[in-house]
């Protein structure tokens, strides 16, 4: 039978050409749990997190835990930085070689949605500094959100990855995250107690207005102020548009620049609302989510032509 691998610490770097990543900014906290964890994230020009346990633990579960770091990290950047080095170390079973094998494989085994859409800005999207929020509280919430979000978080990640996926079908799947989100919502709040998401019931367009109207008002201010219902009825029809076939498709849908607009939007949404049930305050985040949207609104006019194009 094949040993194991194991080892106590695993180190990576993330970085890339096209940006320098501003520092320092460092945090440092250990988890708890079967296998504790002392995790470190260092930030000046490059990212490194280090993971280090002090007893032996399979290179598969150190991995797992970096990508839960890095999927936190992403919520709060709006963009995956780029895995370039990965590294385990201290083990008295599996030796350097064995090690830097696995580490190669692990690297090449990472699913897509870690490269993220070009139309995703570290230096636009950003919402918060990870050394001004991240603590051990906040991470076993993290883990425990994920869970609860399943296949949920990995279709906001594809939608947002830089995949084959067309961007309109990228955003279609965006906008029916809408329903998930009010789910998980209700079992974190006393919100939205009349939607039942998946009845008849319950559209799709009341899920995406409850959301908006609750949590993205700042985010959606010139749509909710310049008639809010044809918008609503483009957001849904470009949902329903990807799954029939042209002569049934109705009224207005997003176009392409259209949709990485709204893509980036619905995105800005979706961390807001993890943030919220994160126990995140907004006083952290607020600024720079006003600047996130100001910078979207201004793109090229497309919002201005989108919303002049709406039905009266």
């Amino acid at each position: 039978m094949e040993q194991e691998i194991k080892c106590k610490t695993l180190s990576a770097i993330f970085q890339s050409d096209k940006l320098f990543l501003k520092g320092p900014h460092n945090i440092e906290f250990d988890t708890d749990g079967e296998h504790p964890l002392h995790i470190k994230v260092e930030q000046c020009g490059m990212r490194e997190i280090t993971l280090t346990s002090d007893e032996e633990i399979s290179v598969f579960d150190l991995n797992a835990v970096l990508t839960r770091v890095e999927r936190l990290l992403m919520i709060f950047d709006g963009i995956f930085i780029p895995l370039s080095q990965m590294q385990f170390s201290k083990s008295d079973i599996s030796n350097e070689n064995v090690l830097r094998v696995a580490a190669e494989n692990l690297m090449k085994q990472r699913l897509s949605y870690f490269s993220s859409a070009n139309f995703c800005t570290y230096d636009v999207d950003k919402l918060l500094e990870f050394d001004s929020i991240l603590t051990p509280e906040l991470f076993n919430k993290w883990e425990k959100l994920l869970e609860e979000l399943d296949v949920a978080h990995q279709v906001y990640l594809y939608s947002l990855s830089n995949s084959g996926i067309t961007v309109d079908v990228k955003c279609a799947f965006m906008i029916e995250l809408s329903e998930p989100l009010v789910e998980i919502v209700k079992e974190h709040t006393n919100l939205f107690a009349s939607l039942k998401p998946g009845t008849r019931t319950t559209s799709l367009k009341d899920c995406l207005d409850a959301l908006i109207t609750k949590y993205g008002v700042d985010i959606f201010k010139r749509e909710l102020s310049d008639n809010y219902e044809q918008f609503l009825l483009a957001m849904v029809n470009s949902r329903v548009r990807i799954m029939h076939i042209k002569r049934e498709q109705k009224g207005i849908y997003l176009n392409g620049a259209e949709s990485i607009l709204y893509a980036l939007k619905m995105s800005l949404l979706y961390r807001r609302i993890l943030f919220e049930l994160l126990n995140i305050e907004e006083s952290y985040y607020k600024e720079a989510l006003e600047k996130a949207v100001s910078n979207i609104n201004g793109w090229n006019d497309i919002l201005a032509h989108f919303l002049k194009k709406l039905p009266e």
